[in-house]
């Protein structure tokens, strides 16, 4: 489904919650430079749709009932949606091999981004109700530190995972775009901690991020889970170097 940006796609993943209750099992969120990337990179993708859109919602319907009530939820749904002006077009995958080439667009987006120059990656959480609210913020913070900055957006809508990476702008070295690292960490990550959010949802601290959780973990906190450590592992022999 094609949107405007994040405002009406949260409305829409508030609809289809609503409306095709636990059914819904997919709600994911690409930008258009996002999707571009990939018709641009990744071998076999095309674009869904005649015309170019801002933004684009992949949503999936699982169900153990007849494929004929799936339809019917989703085809409700789908012209309430048109009818508030949610979403601007749509394309249903009918068989195996157009469902495939629509999760290839979002599947090969990370790896769609290599081509374009250096990047830098954050995976982060806020609540649901936020997610819009974080992309909005946190592109024009990105932007106004560094005009030209390519933001490429794009995740779980459903659980308030997102992945906020960011291409370098066309005509700067990947070498000068990466020494702004810290720098845009701290902008992404000071906006996801003031919405209430993480700054790693899906991938851990491990040794990269040990900087971060003592940034933001709050102290009280941060001591338990030393001592626990201590008490369970005095030694360090357990997965020694991570997270603590």
């Amino acid at each position: 489904m094609a949107c405007t940006g994040p405002d009406p796609a949260l409305a829409l993943y508030a609809r289809m919650r609503g409306q095709t209750a636990d059914t819904l099992s997919t709600f994911e969120y690409i930008d258009r430079l996002g999707l571009q990337m990939v018709i641009d990179h990744a071998p076999g993708c095309s674009d869904p749709m005649a015309e170019v859109h801002p933004a684009y919602c992949l949503i999936e319907l699982t169900g153990n009932g007849a494929q004929t009530d799936l339809d019917t939820r989703l085809e409700t749904a789908l012209e309430a949606a048109f009818e508030a002006e949610e979403i601007i077009d749509a394309v249903i995958g009918a068989s195996e091999a157009q469902k495939d080439a629509l999760w290839a667009l979002r599947e090969n987006l990370s790896e769609a981004q290599k081509p374009e120059g250096a990047s830098i990656k954050h995976d982060v959480s806020v609540p649901v109700s936020r997610v819009a609210d974080f992309i909005r913020e946190a592109t024009q913070a990105c932007m106004d530190h560094m005009p030209g900055l390519r933001p490429c957006p794009f995740g779980h809508f459903g659980d308030g995972n997102l992945h906020f990476n960011l291409s370098r702008p066309v005509d700067m070295a990947d070498a000068a775009f990466l020494a702004e690292y810290g720098a845009f960490n701290r902008i992404v990550h000071d906006i996801v901690h003031e919405m209430g959010g993480s700054f790693s949802a899906e991938h851990g601290i491990g040794t990269f991020k040990r900087a971060e959780l003592r940034r933001y973990k709050d102290p009280v906190a941060l001591e338990l889970m030393e001592q626990i450590k201590a008490t369970l592992d005095p030694g360090h022999l357990m997965n020694p170097g991570k997270v603590l």
